[in-house]
């Protein structure tokens, strides 16, 4: 069975290890092909590619995509794009988010000490260490302030979707991420659709937009939840895509590359990726 995982992320947004240590553990367990996805940043991309070419691992520059679609709320559209020179519109809008990102987080500090749980911006930003501020900085920095035990209790008590400290971002539309991707000549595909509220509503939404490709290997997701998928994407005329999602933050999570993609999809994953690699 080949070894591919398209959903990885790094220190240049919000997981816990460097771009290139991401690609080592997607090597030592035998991947062929990855892909870096931060959180509205291509930044981790070329030492991710430096370190897959020391190790013979093809690295594709991708990036992930929050966005909000009524009335399902806020969903995640990953990009799969080409080289880095073509990208310069898409850089623009991404730096656009990032500043969003830095006001958003601002917020949420001011929420959780009206809440009781005050913690220092600069306790954030030395999580953050230079990536795209998100919420399992803030997390991080109410652990270390003994506000919580875990990152997973801070969420649960303070940042989930909907929490007391959460705030919504000003983000695109389902349809004007699919079209700063395709312009960028990538291809899109619904992140961990089984994580919505209404995962199949998702899905067509997302085809209708003119989006290419759905999640449907993801993490471990039980066999008829991925052949449910399956048989939607047959059904919309949509690639199947796969991938971990590893943070390394969470003590459940999959190490990179061992989400099982079977061989039929992964070889079409393959050729599709390696034409933008190249």
């Amino acid at each position: 069975m080949a070894r591919l995982d398209l959903h990885l992320h790094s220190t240049c947004s919000d997981g816990r290890h460097a771009p290139a240590w991401v690609i080592r553990q997607a090597a030592a367990h035998g991947a062929e092909l990855v892909a870096l996805s931060d959180h509205d940043t291509l930044a981790g991309v070329e030492e991710a590619r430096e370190a897959g070419e020391a190790l013979g691992v093809t690295v594709v520059a991708a990036v992930e995509i929050s966005v909000i679609h009524e009335p399902l709320g806020e969903l995640h559209v990953l990009g799969y794009l080409p080289a880095r020179d073509e990208l310069d519109d898409l850089e623009l809008k991404l730096a656009e988010y990032r500043d969003e990102r830095l006001g958003r987080a601002r917020r949420t500090l001011n929420l959780l000490r009206d809440l009781g749980a005050p913690i220092e911006e600069d306790a954030v930003m030395r999580h953050a260490d230079g990536g795209v501020i998100g919420r399992p900085h803030i997390a991080r920095a109410l652990v270390d302030a003994g506000h919580v035990e875990s990152v997973q209790e801070a969420f649960d008590r303070y940042l989930h979707n909907g929490g007391p400290a959460f705030v919504q971002r000003s983000v695109l539309s389902m349809e004007e991420s699919i079209e700063l991707i395709h312009d960028s000549g990538g291809f899109a595909s619904l992140a961990h659709p089984t994580r919505y509220r209404e995962t199949e509503t998702s899905i067509e939404s997302f085809a209708a937009a003119g989006g290419d490709a759905i999640e449907i290997y993801y993490r471990n997701d039980p066999p008829d939840v991925i052949a449910n998928g399956e048989r939607l994407a047959n059904r919309l005329g949509l690639a199947a895509t796969g991938g971990s999602d590893f943070h390394g933050i969470h003590p459940d999570e999959m190490p990179p590359a061992t989400v099982p993609i079977p061989d039929y999809a992964a070889h079409r994953l393959i050729d599709l990726m390696k034409d933008l690699a190249s």
